[in-house]
């Protein structure tokens, strides 16, 4: 299941964004956290461009102790509203140059062309499916150093 989710459709698109709300769970959306504190419900989600982020899913400040770690943190923080794109995006784009470096694989340094490209789109979520793959790419390398 996708935790994060952004809601594109027109206004017009009655058909929306349909989303399963487990018990207990807590979700932002446009920066306002909601909790589910009764039964499973499902909403549906008619307000494009809406950003949603489940809070079980969501990077701890203290575990983005990695570079792409550091960068999802603070992309997540853009898309849910606590921090503002014009002021972090010229250092977050200025940190993909030493990916590109760290990452030799074409499909990652393809990944991180379409990051910084949907960073300057201000397609925070997009950028952070990109970043959730860098994640694990990561997690392996610095594994691999490791051992």
């Amino acid at each position: 299941a996708a935790s994060l989710l952004a809601c594109r459709r027109g206004p017009l698109d009655m058909a929306g964004l349909m989303l399963k709300f487990p018990a207990g769970d807590r979700i932002v959306v446009n920066g306002a956290v909601i909790e589910n504190v009764g039964r499973g419900a499902r909403l549906r989600l008619l307000t494009p461009e809406t950003q949603l982020l489940r809070l079980r899913d969501a990077i701890d400040p203290a575990a983005a102790v990695t570079p792409v770690g550091r960068l999802a943190h603070s992309v997540q923080m853009m898309l849910i509203g606590e921090l503002c794109p014009a002021d972090a995006l010229p250092d977050l784009v200025t940190a993909l140059a030493p990916l590109r470096h760290a990452f030799i694989d074409p499909e990652d340094r393809a990944c991180i062309d379409a990051l910084r490209q949907h960073l300057q789109d201000g397609q925070f979520y997009q950028a952070l499916r990109h970043l959730g793959r860098l994640r694990r790419k990561e997690a392996v390398l610095l594994a691999v150093a490791r051992t």
